[in-house]
């Protein structure tokens, strides 16, 4: 009985060997990027604060992450450029303001009024022990926008939006405001309540509110009070909302010391114009 032939040995069958893998390098090879951006923007003045001082932060921050998670060496030389980047960033912008603090110098002694040894304008050519200046400031106080020159009471003013006219001045009406409501607190010892009537015509454009647009206050001994009293069933903040040629009416009241309380002045200015303080006479 013959042998059968044994089957010959299957084909050999070539196989690639698996490729070899590393850490990424996308994260440090920006690091790098971003290091030599920082260096190129730093040079540039100005950019170099804002632009440059981003990117180095950037490539500092990515190369921290690459030591640990990509390429270790680019992510070192990422560090290094963004550090030295940031050097120069810093140098620069310190150097261009000193510049410019100097140059300022300079300038202002360039431009400065030439001043004797006596500290006088030399223009000042008098022996006037105040150098020949008026001290008196009359001539440059205009009436009703100064303390010292308040215009009479029951003058209209005329702010350009409002007409205002102030009557009716109460330089005591603590009793009356108590009166007008239960719910009305008295004033602390010293204080009372000084009230006044307010017609306000307005003359801008479109429409407008008073009590929003016009600021009162009432001066005295070199203060300014804008606290206001309690409620009035009559206040100025009760008038409504009116167009060119109405008129919003109503009364304000304004805690204020008692003591001299007769030089009171009336202030009010208007929000909605030039925001000028004028000074009325109460009385």
């Amino acid at each position: 009985m013959s042998q059968q032939p044994s089957p010959p040995p299957p084909p050999y069958q070539w196989q690639q060997p698996p490729a070899q893998t590393g850490p990424p390098k996308t994260i440090s090879i920006l690091a790098l990027v971003f290091g030599g951006a920082a260096i190129l923007f730093g040079l540039i003045p100005l950019a170099g604060i804002f632009i440059g001082g981003m990117f180095g932060v950037a490539a500092i921050v990515l190369g921290i992450i690459g030591v640990f998670k990509s390429h270790r060496l680019f992510a070192i030389i990422g560090i290094a450029l963004a550090v030295v980047g940031l050097v120069i960033t810093t140098v620069i912008t310190f150097a261009i303001g000193e510049a410019a603090e100097d140059f300022a110098s300079e300038w202002q002694s360039e431009n400065a009024e030439p001043e004797t040894s006596n500290g006088q304008d030399p223009s000042d050519d008098t022996d006037d022990p105040h150098g020949g200046k008026d001290l008196d400031r009359s001539e440059d106080v205009v009436a009703g926008l100064d303390p010292t020159s308040p215009l009479p009471a029951g003058t209209v003013i005329d702010t350009g939006n409002w007409q205002i006219s102030i009557s009716a001045v109460d330089l005591d009406a603590t009793a009356a405001v108590l009166a007008d409501d239960e719910y009305n607190i008295p004033p602390e010892a010293g204080f009372q309540f000084l009230m006044f009537q307010v017609d306000a015509t307005y003359a801008g454009a479109a429409s407008s509110t008073a009590w929003l647009d016009l600021y009162f206050g009432v001066y005295l001994d070199n203060t300014v009070y804008t606290d206001i009293c309690a409620y009035l069933s009559d206040d100025l903040s009760n008038s409504p909302e009116v167009y060119a040629g109405g008129t919003a009416t109503g009364r304000m009241c304004i805690i204020v010391p008692s003591q001299g309380v007769e030089a009171a002045l009336i202030t009010v200015e208007d929000s909605s114009s030039t925001f000028e303080r004028y000074f009325i006479a109460a009385s």
